[in-house]
This record gives structure tokens, sequence and C-alpha cells, in this order.
């Protein structure tokens, strides 16, 4: 298994530059053809940050491709020009990538889709993520926005639960998982069970691992008195992981998804990329 499409939907490059880099990176490590996606959001648009007066998004609007949303995508193709590997570049606004999902089309044509990391107020990245998290059906690689050193997945940490959610993640972040030089499965509080973890946490998704040419270790962590997402974060940095693989759990509601807890938390906390999959 590799990766031979990689899509990057970008908004702005100050978000957005830590994804793209990271796709380019990837795509340079598995030879693949990457294709950066520019959302372009008007100032008029409902999923704009901020709200402007009805006189300026006219003007805006009559400024064709020197409006705020055309200058922005100057920037973004700048950056492409010079980027580390190349870009295919495709363009569609956010209406028609939420709304109607025209990102759903070509997140179903990627084998990993790479893009930043939102913040609670970013409402166009936050409506990009929920579509492409819960109705594109391919995995979503998310980049700290903060990020600044080139990316690498040398130390991957797997958060497991052994759900569905999780098991899709895994198998996502085989190509990256079967290049790593350490992997480790945590597993938070984990109990056997026959529906679940079996008679040993982690130790089934080990041996699944070990007959894909990954070596892994099991880390079954007490929570002791941390939240879920305080303990596999904790783990993760004392494991020194450049990557956190897990499931993403929750559902969407129209423009607002809900994601569930330990999702939610990470997606807030972590300082390194987080790869997800529902």
């Amino acid at each position: 298994m590799t990766y031979k499409d990689i899509l990057a939907p970008v908004i702005t490059l100050e978000r957005g530059e830590a994804a793209l880099n990271t796709a380019a990176a990837i795509a340079e490590s598995f030879d693949a053809h990457a294709t950066a996606l520019v959302v372009a959001v008007h100032l008029a648009s409902v999923f704009s940050d901020d709200l402007y007066p009805l006189s300026e998004t006219l003007i805006d609007i009559a400024k064709g491709s020197h409006s705020a949303a055309g200058k922005e995508r100057e920037r973004i193709c700048a950056w492409l020009e010079r980027a580390p590997h190349a870009f295919e570049i495709r363009d569609v606004t956010i209406e028609d990538a939420v709304t109607f999902g025209a990102v759903l089309a070509h997140a179903r044509m990627s084998d990993l889709v790479v893009c930043a990391r939102p913040d609670a107020k970013a409402r166009a990245h936050n409506a990009l993520l929920e579509r492409l998290l819960f109705s594109a059906g391919a995995p979503v690689l998310l980049a700290p926005s903060s990020q600044r050193r080139p990316f690498e997945a040398k130390r991957i940490m797997i958060g497991w639960n052994a759900g569905r959610e999780a098991m899709r993640a895994v198998k996502a972040a085989l190509p990256l998982l079967q290049r790593a030089e350490e992997v480790a499965i945590a597993t938070v509080d984990a109990k056997p069970s026959s529906a679940g973890h079996a008679e040993a946490p982690g130790r089934d998704l080990a041996a699944f691992l070990a007959r894909r040419n990954v070596k892994a270790i099991v880390q079954n962590i007490d929570s002791m008195g941390r939240s879920e997402s305080e303990a596999l974060l904790d783990t993760a940095i004392d494991f020194s992981a450049d990557l956190i693989v897990m499931g993403a759990y929750g559902h969407s509601r129209t423009v607002e998804f809900l994601l569930g807890g330990v999702t939610r938390e990470l997606l807030k906390t972590a300082p390194l990329p987080l790869l997800l999959a529902h």
C-alpha cells in the first residue's frame, strides 16, 4: 500500500502553509501526485470569519480577480510555484466546497487529505473539515499552523480503543507506519473484552501490524485522574511522537460538527500533526 494522490485544500496561506509543506513532503516521499485545492472565501460569504458592511462587500465583488479572495489566491499560487514538490492547482469556492459538496469529489479521488488544523473561530476551515471528516471517506492529516520544522513521521503513536474508526485510521496510515522507525500503540484504561480489546489490549493490533512489517510496542496507560486526551498527549510527548494516528469520533450537523471529547481536545491542544479517519 502507498499514497499516490495527495489533496491539500487551502483557504489562506497564513493558516495553510504548514499543511502545504506537509503535503509536499509526503508527496515527495511517496512520489505521489499532489493537488492544491484553493478554496476561495469572499467577503460576502456566510463562511467568512468576519462580517463586512454591504458597501465593502460590493466593492470587493467589483474588483474581480483583485478581490480579497483573488489576492489570497495569488499569494497561495506564488508559494506553490516555489514549493518543494510540484502541485496541480484547482479552484473552488467555499460555498461549492461545503454547501454543494464539491470538496468531496476531490477528496474521494485521493489517498490522503492534508489540511490545516482549524481554530475555533475559523468558520470556513471548520466547515471544510466537517465535510472532509464525516463525508469524504478519506483519511485527513491535520497539520498545526504553528508547525515550522519539516514534516517527518519517524515516530508514530496510535491512539487505540479497538473501535471501527481507530482501525480505519490505522489502515489509512499504513504507508507511513511501514516507514516509521518506531511505532507505539497507546490505550487508556483499557480492559479486556470479547467485543473490543480482546484478552490483552493492543496485542491484537500489534500482531496485525507485525504481519505488515510494522513493529510496534504496546503502552497500556493508566489515566490516573487525567482525561483520555491528556493521557494520550502526555504519552505522545514522552514518546517524542511526530504524528498521532487515531479515529475521529462524532457526527456532523449542517455546517457545525460535533466531535467526541478525545478528538475535540486533541484538535485543540496537540502540538503535532494528527491523522484522523471516521
